[in-house]
């Protein structure tokens, strides 16, 4: 009678600690899959931050937003050359805002001169500012002070 106690107990205890371990391994893949939205945010806060700062020729007014507004992760999450590409990324797209600035008599009336929060609206909204931000994580990889 005893033996088969232990082999029950036995049996119990080794489903509950594999119950467990899936638990732990859903817990840190759900963590990691938080992290990465965490990044991904932040790529793209900081392109928006700058691309603003940028195409309003950081006027007054957007410094003074951009000072008041609170968003984004309180650590650094991006590394130093993904601050570097943001600001060559928004340093071109300006430039193309001024080049189709110049074309803006072809426009209707109304419709000349710069059009930066169109232009931003559509870089931050298409997928290839989420697939670079992407890229750039599998390349600084999730740090370890993260998942401690």
């Amino acid at each position: 009678m005893t033996t088969k106690k232990i082999l029950i107990y036995t049996i119990l205890l080794l489903t509950t600690l594999v119950g467990l371990q899936c638990k732990i391994t859903h817990y840190y893949a759900s963590q990691s899959t938080a992290y990465k939205a965490i990044y991904i945010d932040q790529f793209k806060l900081t392109y928006l931050r700058q691309i603003l700062k940028k195409s309003y020729n950081n006027s007054k007014a957007i410094q003074e937003i951009l000072s008041s507004d609170h968003s984004g992760f309180t650590e650094p999450v991006l590394t130093e050359s993904d601050y570097e590409l943001i600001d060559s990324l928004s340093t071109a797209h300006n430039a193309f805002m001024k080049v189709d600035s110049t074309q803006g008599y072809r426009r209707a009336e109304g419709a000349q001169g710069k059009r930066p929060l169109g232009f931003i609206l559509d870089k931050v909204d298409s997928q290839w500012l989420d697939s670079l931000a992407r890229q750039r994580l599998k390349l600084s990889g999730v740090p370890k002070s993260w998942t401690d």
